[in-house]
């Protein structure tokens, strides 16, 4: 299970704007960092948690906006990370070509060893 954190400095885009790009991360993710040949590693937007700050008074050199993903280190992911990278650098730059921002973002992608677990509801 991915983790985006979006972050973002209030007065970039309007909040209705974050909200959507909220929305759409997690499908640009998981198509992004899907491994069809690894039923282990198969990912569907749903799977995919987004969560939304705003950066600090006190941040120092802060993008507009910055999209770190956390994702499980597969083996699959790694020969091809840059490639799984740029998808989702184009699937935001195309989000945000849809809206008038002149903003400064990043993606950045950390790949490591994790294990996730959940309590199931009853």
């Amino acid at each position: 299970m991915p983790l985006v954190i979006l972050r973002y400095k209030p007065g970039c885009m309007p909040g209705e704007a974050v909200q959507k790009l909220a929305q759409a991360l997690p499908a640009i993710v998981a198509e992004a960092l899907d491994i069809p040949e690894n039923k282990d590693a198969r990912l569907t937007p749903g799977e995919v948690e987004v969560w939304v700050e705003e950066s600090h008074k006190f941040d120092s050199n802060p993008k507009d906006l910055q999209i770190v993903v956390f994702a499980h280190d597969y083996p699959e992911r790694r020969p091809n990370l840059e490639v799984r990278k740029n998808a989702i650098l184009g699937g935001v730059g195309a989000f945000l070509s849809d809206y008038d921002y002149n903003a400064s973002w990043f993606v950045w992608v950390l790949l490591s060893q994790s294990a996730y677990g959940e309590n199931p509801r009853s």
